[in-house]
């Protein structure tokens, strides 16, 4: 699992490590073209968070480089970023890992 810091360390989020890298390239290129967007995380229990993603709020990411990017992912993603209701991560579609229903353990 991997970590978003957002204001500082104000907010901390735990995410997946898949999910965290593709929103890390999206949110470097939204800002990098001057652009900001409304992010809604996932938070303990069955709530969320929407933050405001802009360029003069510290945000950081604490996250894997081994992973692969997968370019439908990252248009979804970026296409949802651009959208009036912005990126959610609460979306199965484009969170598969963080909303995919977790399997009780066997014994």
């Amino acid at each position: 699992m991997g970590k978003l810091s957002y204001a500082g360390e104000a907010q901390r989020f735990e995410l997946d490590d898949e999910v965290l890298a593709h929103l890390r390239l999206v949110t470097v290129t939204k800002l990098r073209r001057g652009e900001s967007f409304p992010l809604t995380v996932p938070t303990d229990g069955a709530t969320s968070e929407t933050l405001w993603i802009h360029a003069s709020i510290p945000i950081r990411f604490e996250v894997r480089d081994d992973i692969e990017l997968k370019r439908p992912l990252l248009v979804k993603m970026m296409a949802a970023a651009s959208s009036s209701n912005g990126l959610d991560l609460t979306d199965m579609e484009l969170a598969p890992s963080i909303m995919a229903p977790r399997m009780p353990a066997v014994a």
